[in-house]
């Protein structure tokens, strides 16, 4: 059986804490945000660890704050963008529970994250090709993880949130056969 969680995965500035919170609120389910968790572990935030440590340091840390996360039930666990990259971390997204893709254009990507210095990947002097590069080279890693995607570029929260919750309704009816 799989475990009755929503996990949404999609890269960053698509809506996937704001829309998490929003279903967990709905469905009177536990919020959990993959990146705070990391912050909670390392004592620091992502920036610092991705400065002092680098990004395969961070990585190893998200990981272990994915097991920590997907090791329970009626969770809403949003992650980070570029959680999908380890191989590891697609099965446990795939397999604990109703993955969604949350999608957005580069633009309103661009848009939505500009003025937030704390994404790291975005600090380079190109962030809106930093943006559509990463964009197209994990979009395959997304569509493989994703059990479901929608697109937020123009849709507001709360029908984002009545969506995913209708559809992760109509799969979890599907998986007790």
């Amino acid at each position: 059986m799989v475990p009755r969680n929503i996990i949404l995965i999609g890269f960053m500035g698509t809506g996937k804490s704001t829309v998490g919170q929003k279903i967990a609120d709905s469905l009177d389910f536990e919020f959990v945000d993959t990146d705070s968790l990391v912050v909670e572990m390392a004592g620091k935030p992502i920036t610092q660890i991705f400065e002092e440590q680098g990004e395969p340091a961070f990585r190893d840390l998200e990981t272990k704050a994915l097991e920590q996360a997907a090791d329970g039930q009626h969770r809403v666990i949003s992650t980070g963008g570029g959680i999908i990259l380890r191989s590891e971390n697609r099965a446990l997204l795939h397999g604990h529970g109703f993955c969604v893709w949350l999608r957005a254009k580069p633009e309103t990507v661009y848009e939505r994250t500009c003025a937030n210095n704390e994404r790291p990947l975005l600090q380079g002097e190109s962030p809106r090709d930093t943006i559509e590069r990463l964009l197209a080279e994990r979009d395959s890693l997304y569509r493989q993880t994703a059990h479901f995607n929608v697109r937020t570029d123009d849709l507001v929260v709360e029908d984002i949130s009545y969506g995913i919750c209708e559809s992760a309704s109509v799969f979890f009816q599907k998986q007790d056969g």
